[in-house]
């Protein structure tokens, strides 16, 4: 191994301790003497040094707060109740019975064609 470089695959299975046992010795001399080498060993070493770090964090167990999900929880059923209630106030307020509403998709406002919409929002993109 003396005279060639060492690869990318060879520099990642001796990182990894992979490396063939009659390679080991003269990978080894070869980037002990080669500047170039040794500067790739060291990447290689760092990225997978790099690596066991993300997975240990990846591996830990995630903290577990019972009282921040119930609180987040009853604040979801809070909405959801009030939601429900504004709607349905709102179709008593206006006088509206229950089903009311049904099948007119505005009732008391002016109908308005696909092509009056877009012309009005253009409009309104345009400046006047």
């Amino acid at each position: 191994m003396s005279g060639r470089h060492a690869t990318p695959a060879e520099l990642e299975l001796y990182v990894l301790g992979a490396l063939d046992a009659g390679r080991v010795e003269s990978f080894e001399a070869h980037c002990a003497e080669c500047d170039a080498c040794a500067a790739a060993l060291s990447g290689e070493a760092s990225l997978e040094i790099a690596f066991e770090q993300v997975s240990k964090r990846a591996g830990k167990t995630p903290v577990v707060r019972p009282l921040r999900a119930a609180a987040y929880g009853a604040a979801g059923v809070v909405a959801m109740a009030a939601a429900v209630l504004l709607w349905v106030g709102h179709g008593h307020a206006a006088g509206l019975g229950p089903g009311a509403g049904e099948g007119t998709a505005a009732a008391g406002h002016p109908t308005m064609d696909d092509g009056a919409i877009l012309d009005a929002r253009n409009d309104a993109l345009d400046g006047g």
